[in-house]
């Protein structure tokens, strides 16, 4: 029994394990059976080409895939597509960019340029105000390249791509990216899927002979579509499965556009780009070309238009989009985007300054307002770096976030302008004729955070400013200057002792000043002067007057603003100058034909030694709808006390012309420059200016003003005015010509009807 017992337990044992090790190889068959049938879901890259203003196209592409619920796993771009990508993989979504690409001023992007209200108030009387501007050095006078340097559109790129400052793996943005640029040392394709984004995107869309090459590293690079317009490959690399493209780039022409020397040698310039075009095509599933025909490649402005155009010529892929979708949807979830837009400042732990060597790091950091453990926002980050290129110190300066030892460091990337700068042109106009515009500006040439300035108009009736100015803080906000002015004016009507003619005012004044330079657009002075001033009679006298003379001490308080966005034609902002100032007559000078005589506060003569005091405010304000229509209103106030007779104080304003041409001149359409000596003025004027197309202006002006003249005790007159004109923004600067018609009783020598005419820049 015993032994039948054990031998049958045994046999009930080993029945027990062969069953349970044949349950075992059975579930794990099951198991890698299973395994075997799960499916890794497809994921997609999307391949946007270059194009130029063609490639904000591409959006349209991508609303369609975002109705459809289809998002790329994957991006890459070149030239203008490595923006619209290198952009939305951080999260903007494709409205939010359309908005972004809209509020951008592309006409200051694609150049050098940026508003004036974005340049130091002192900085203004030069920019965008010659024909001609040379950097000089001791040795010799230097050319400027030509090119563009890329200021403006690198700060763009920087601004909106603030999010990403701190992540130098473009694999790890919320959808990674790659852009292409081509080595031009080595002519090869070069890869960017690492370092600073904006300087990425930046050198692959450095279009050649318009943008100036990028250096990263070793690597000079510029616009990828030079080799490879459409990165295919690069997507597959990255570890796309599906590809998706959208090519607005250059398809070649064919025998009917290649009759001219342009047409041929952009068809070579372009034919290896051309011909990695057709193997690259042949790698994506979906290939997407909008229409972007009779829209120039350079006209960054049509936005909506362009974005049509891309979402026209995807909208048949509507549909196959969302069963795309929901197919990989079924395989499985696609992984979420991880948002970093709300990423808002950055600590720095170092703020290395390159470049810099007239300037040191503590005056640059002045300016910026910034320092290691600060918190620093974009918006703080972009302004300082405008201010800095606004101060004229540098041709480009821009700023980096770099990674290092886990720690963000703030690199300042600067290119210095020369300590000399010389610009010239030449003006004509009623009121000055013909002169020659030389102007000059010197940086610490005898200490540092000086500047010295030189204006000069060479011709009959000249004008000479020198300013010597001496900034006393690190952040150049207060200066102390001296100031050395002349001019030679014709006054083409002036009642001097009951008789009337031609007068020349000749002036000369030296003085001092205290300055604050408020923001960009304001400045607020308190000026000490020696005034000078002639009157030289230029028709021949029944009493024999030859001149008149008067040496005046002057204070002045005045407070500036110039926020215009455009010295020449503006479109917006507000020009302001408001100054109180007191004056005392020191000395006379009275000659005629035979005679001299001098007079003092001891023998005084006919002129008035009692002190006097002026108030002066002229503003100017400017808003458009569109960069094609502008008005302005604007106005004058003057009130001299004192003021009994021209002979008797030369403190008197000049009313007339369409613009100012004299210190003392103001505005008012109808009328000669400086045709009616004025002490009290309140006026109004108004105009409207239409760009009917680029550069040509016409414009409409209109004002009214209640004057006192010079040589009356009491009451006002009241004087209207209209005018019609058109210029021209040429090379030589502004063109303005027009005809006007000024009403004004007491009027005798004038017609009614008079002409314009100015020709080039004045200062």
């Amino acid at each position: 029994m015993n032994t039948h017992y054990l031998s049958f337990s045994q046999s009930l044992q080993k029945l027990i394990l062969i069953n349970c090790l044949s349950f075992l190889f059975l579930f794990c068959n099951i198991i890698n059976i299973n395994a075997q049938n799960v499916q890794v879901r497809p994921r997609i890259g999307l391949v946007l080409s270059g194009g130029g203003a063609h490639g904000i196209a591409h959006l349209g592409v991508i609303k369609v895939m975002e109705e459809a619920g289809l998002r790329p796993d994957f991006i890459t771009g070149v030239s203008m597509g490595s923006i619209i990508g290198g952009m939305y993989s951080l999260g903007y979504s494709a409205d939010s960019l359309q908005k972004i690409l809209k509020s951008i001023n592309w006409k200051f992007i694609l150049s050098n340029k940026i508003p004036l209200n974005k340049v130091i108030f002192l900085e203004k009387v030069h920019f965008s105000n010659s024909a001609v501007s040379l950097p000089l050095s001791l040795r010799k006078v230097v050319l400027p390249s030509g090119l563009i340097n890329g200021q403006q559109a690198e700060n763009m790129l920087s601004f909106f791509a603030w999010p990403a400052a701190d992540i130098n793996d473009f694999s790890k943005l919320p959808i990674p990216f790659l852009c292409v640029a081509t080595d031009i040392i080595n002519y090869k394709i070069i890869d960017l899927k690492s370092g600073y984004l904006p300087d990425a995107i930046r050198a692959s869309f450095s279009v050649p002979s318009i943008f100036t090459p990028l250096k990263i590293d070793s690597l000079l690079l510029l616009d990828g579509g030079l080799i490879r317009n459409f990165a295919a490959s690069e997507a597959k690399d990255m570890g796309a499965d599906i590809l998706i493209g959208s090519y607005v780039g250059f398809n070649g022409y064919k025998e009917d556009k290649l009759q001219t020397v342009s047409g041929i040698m952009e068809q070579i310039a372009m034919f290896r780009s051309l011909t990695d075009f057709e193997e690259e095509k042949k790698k994506v599933d979906v290939l997407i070309k909008p229409n972007t025909n009779k829209l120039s490649i350079f006209q960054f402005d049509n936005v909506d238009s362009l974005i049509n155009r891309g979402y026209e010529a995807a909208l048949p892929y509507k549909e196959y989009f969302r069963k795309l979708a929901d197919s990989l949807n079924l395989i499985g979830a696609q992984k979420p985007i991880v948002s970093i837009l709300g990423k808002k400042t950055y600590t720095f732990k170092k703020i290395e300054i390159t470049g810099n060597k007239s300037y040191s790091k503590e005056q640059i950091l002045g300016v910026l307002d910034i320092k290691p453990g600060k918190e620093v926002d974009r918006k703080l980050l972009t302004d300082g770096i405008e201010l800095l290129y606004g101060k004229a110190w540098f041709d480009k300066v821009k700023y980096r976030v770099l990674s290092r030892n886990d720690s963000l460091i703030l690199e300042i990337d600067c290119i210095e302008k020369p300590a000399a700068m010389l610009y010239g042109s030449v003006h004509y106009d009623n009121a000055l004729q013909s002169g020659l515009i030389f102007e000059m500006s010197i940086k610490n040439l005898l200490t540092q955070r000086s500047v010295i300035n030189l204006g000069s108009r060479i011709g009959q009736y000249y004008r000479v400013d020198l300013n010597y100015l001496q900034f006393i803080d690190k952040n150049q906000i207060y200066g102390l200057s001296a100031s050395l002015s002349s001019d030679n004016v014709m006054l083409p009507l002036l009642e001097l002792r009951n008789e009337k003619g031609e007068v020349v005012s000749r002036n000369f004044t030296p003085g001092l000043s205290i300055n604050k330079r408020i923001g960009l657009n304001n400045m607020m002075s308190i000026s000490a002067n020696y005034e000078n001033l002639n009157l030289l009679l230029h028709y021949i006298s029944d009493a024999h007057l030859k001149n008149f003379s008067y040496n005046y001490l002057t204070a002045t308080y005045s407070y500036q603003i110039n926020s215009i966005d455009n010295k020449q034609f503006p479109h917006r902002g507000t020009i302001l100058d408001f100054s109180v100032s007191t004056s005392k007559l020191q000395s006379a000078e009275l000659k005629t034909d035979s005679s001299k005589a001098d007079f003092k506060l001891n023998n005084q003569g006919e002129f008035s030694f009692d002190r006097f005091y002026t108030l002066h405010g002229s503003i100017d304000h400017y808003f458009s709808n569109s960069m094609r229509l502008t008005f302005s209103i604007g106005g004058d106030i003057l009130y001299i006390t004192k003021s009994d007779s021209v002979s008797a104080q030369n403190n008197f304003y000049l009313l007339g012309g369409i613009e100012s041409v004299y210190k003392r001149s103001i505005p008012l359409v109808g009328f000669q420059p400086n045709e009616i000596p004025i002490k009290k003025l309140a006026e109004f004027r108004t105009n409207l200016d239409m760009e009917l197309f680029e550069s040509f202006h016409l414009n409409f002006m209109a004002n009214i003003a209640a004057a006192q003249e010079a040589n009356r005790s009491a009451g006002f007159s009241l004087l209207t005015g209209i005018g019609v004109g058109a210029g021209y923004m040429s090379i030589i600067g502004p063109i303005k010509i027009g005809v006007m018609y000024g009403n004004y009783k007491r009027e005798e020598y004038f017609n009614k009807i008079k002409g314009y005419i100015s020709i080039g820049y004045n200062f």
